[in-house]
């Protein structure tokens, strides 16, 4: 009989959290989409674009906004009308 081995991954250990809640950005709008680019933050390809149009993943513009209170960057498109909040 053989013995089987188990391998063991190691797990990533997450980013640190913010200390500030994360606002997250709506970015639904056509304009926020291009050809694949360097992310201006992590450095990964991304096809999403900030209103300024620099390369950014949602996730990264929303946590250098937390990391960065008060300074507007990376902001969220407008809303069209009415509320809605699919929470």
């Amino acid at each position: 009989m053989t013995s089987r081995r188990r391998h063991l991954r190691t797990v990533p250990t997450p980013p640190e959290q913010p200390v500030a809640p994360v606002q997250l950005l709506n970015w639904r709008h056509w304009s926020h989409f291009d050809r694949p680019a360097p992310c201006v933050l992590c450095g990964t390809p991304t096809s999403l674009r900030s209103h300024a149009q620099e390369p950014a993943h949602k996730v990264c513009a929303e946590l250098w906004n937390a990391a960065h209170p008060g300074e507007t960057r990376f902001v969220s498109d407008p809303p069209k009308g009415g509320t809605t909040d699919h929470a």
